[in-house]
């Protein structure tokens, strides 16, 4: 089994991990297992909660059931049944980002989020 590097990183939240992640393996499970807590709701991609932003490398999502073809082309994962095909880097903790930059979100002038 191939293993590749995958970088985890949040700024505002100060968080900069690397683990080792198998071709077969998901990241948020092995993360969890390195005792890396990120956010995770359903575990079977059919939800927002673990999303992150692929900003480098590739990884095999082709099992997730939420996101739409435009918001993966912009580099989002459901990290829960994404596995490395590549040393990846990951943003984590991007389901807010995701929705307020989402076409069917439209902010108000003012609005307090």
């Amino acid at each position: 089994m191939k293993t590749y590097q995958v970088r985890l990183m949040n700024p505002q939240r100060k968080l900069d991990e690397t683990i080792t992640v198998g071709e077969d393996e998901y990241i948020l499970e092995i993360a969890e297992e390195q005792g890396i807590r990120l956010p995770s709701g359903c575990k079977q991609g059919d939800c927002s909660s673990c999303i992150a932003r692929l900003i480098k490398g590739t990884i095999n999502q082709n099992n997730q059931k939420f996101l739409h073809a435009g918001e993966v082309n912009a580099g989002y994962v459901v990290t829960c049944i994404s596995s490395p095909m590549s040393d990846c880097t990951l943003v984590t903790h991007q389901e807010q980002v995701l929705f307020d930059t989402a076409l069917y979100h439209q902010r108000k002038e003012n609005e307090i989020y």
